[in-house]
């Protein structure tokens, strides 16, 4: 199963680099260009994993963390959040869920890569929980 992914960021040519990055590793991929875009394609897409840039135009990251936390918690969607290097030094008050990992720029794009897959790798009980064909019996 092919899994959706967002990217909500404010640089144009970024997001191009992460869309084609990503799509090469096997993801479909969906793009933000500012926050009440981004909020708009998570109600549309539910993407299994948004990477949101702290900068994003129209409501910042701070705006769109804040409605999934209050009012969209039903989406329940992992958020990877991008930051310029200058701002990893106030990113503690945001990393709270759902935002599951930060990436400082400039960042390699294998480490995008490894934050991306680490938020959608299942827990080990929503393994087992898949793995259950009836209560009592467990394969794996």
């Amino acid at each position: 199963m092919i899994q959706t992914l967002l990217i909500a960021e404010g640089d144009p040519d970024l997001r191009d680099v992460f869309r084609e990055f990503l799509t090469r590793e096997g993801y479909r991929v969906e793009t933000a260009a500012d926050a009440l875009d981004c909020v708009k394609k998570v109600r549309e897409v539910m993407p299994a994993v948004l990477v949101l840039d702290l900068g994003l135009l129209w409501g910042g990251a701070d705006g769109v963390l804040a409605w999934l936390r209050e009012g969209a918690a039903m989406f329940g969607v992992p958020v990877v959040l991008t930051a310029p290097a200058g701002e990893t030094r106030n990113l503690t008050r945001l990393i709270i869920p759902p935002v599951v990992s930060c990436l400082s720029k400039p960042f390699a794009l294998t480490a995008l890569l490894a934050s991306v897959r680490s938020a959608v790798a299942p827990t080990e009980r929503e393994t087992r929980e898949q793995q259950c064909v009836y209560p009592e019996f467990f394969i794996g």
